[in-house]
């Protein structure tokens, strides 16, 4: 195991010479937009990523609960290893068929219960995704609580899933499943092992990735404690290649 880095954020030479870079999107390197579908991918990041990739030899990740297809659409033409879906579907090299963990998925049921209700409730927003799916509450705060209820009852004798509380939303997803061990599969591959991971997320589902990062090592970072926005993410990966702000805007 390589030795732990110290905690502050590591300067420009310490990331290029040994470091792996696995990042979460939302709330991370993008701005969290009110439905999912609507947020930017800013001016210079795809590069700044590309960039990245091209000198720490391949050892960039995503890390992220979204959907595989949401990634890739995202930052499309650019390719990089991805733990999707809470590490729940992993595609490890590009054009290589992703692999799909042997966890349970939603029951139908669930989910038309969980569309009928953000149907019955404007602002709320139904995300599906392989083996859960997502209740977004933002453009309806008040449904916080009687999506939380629908939810409890659904999983109501069910121990193989969990309810996780997310930025204004709550997701269904399969017990276990976790962006710790995406994370961990990551740092499995040639271009990663043996080199410091650098975690950075958000929010309560990157808590598992950042305890992964840091017993391998590493160091795991949050938006807002140690970053205090995904702009400042943006501009410390900027300095990495060189650039001082260029990922910022």
């Amino acid at each position: 195991m390589p030795p732990k880095i110290p905690r502050a954020v590591p300067s420009r030479g310490d990331v290029l010479s040994r470091a792996a870079l696995l990042l979460d999107i939302d709330g991370t390197l993008l701005e969290i937009a009110p439905r999912p579908d609507e947020v930017v991918v800013p001016p210079g990041l795809r590069e700044t990523l590309a960039h990245l990739h091209h000198v720490l030899d391949g050892a960039v990740a995503l890390v992220t609960g979204r959907t595989l297809s949401d990634a890739e659409r995202l930052f499309a033409p650019l390719k990089l290893p991805t733990a999707a879906e809470h590490a729940g579907l992993l595609r490890l090299k590009p054009d290589v068929e992703p692999l799909r963990l042997a966890v349970p998925e939603a029951p139908g049921a669930w989910r038309d219960a969980a569309l009928a209700f953000a149907k019955e409730h404007p602002g709320v927003v139904f995300e599906n995704k392989l083996a859960g799916f997502v209740l977004h509450y933002r453009l309806a705060p008040e449904q916080q609580q009687p999506a939380l209820l629908l939810l409890r009852a659904l999983l109501e004798g069910r121990e193989d899933f969990e309810i996780l509380p997310a930025q204004m939303a709550w997701e269904i997803r399969p017990l276990g499943v976790n962006k710790g061990m995406g994370v961990r599969e990551i740092m499995n591959l040639s271009p990663f092992r043996g080199r410091w991971p650098i975690f950075i997320g958000d929010d309560v589902t990157d808590e598992d990735g950042i305890v992964a990062a840091e017993s391998l090592g590493g160091l795991g970072f949050r938006v807002p404690t140690d970053f205090a926005t995904p702009a400042d993410v943006r501009a410390w990966l900027a300095s990495l290649t060189g650039g001082a702000d260029a990922a910022t805007a």
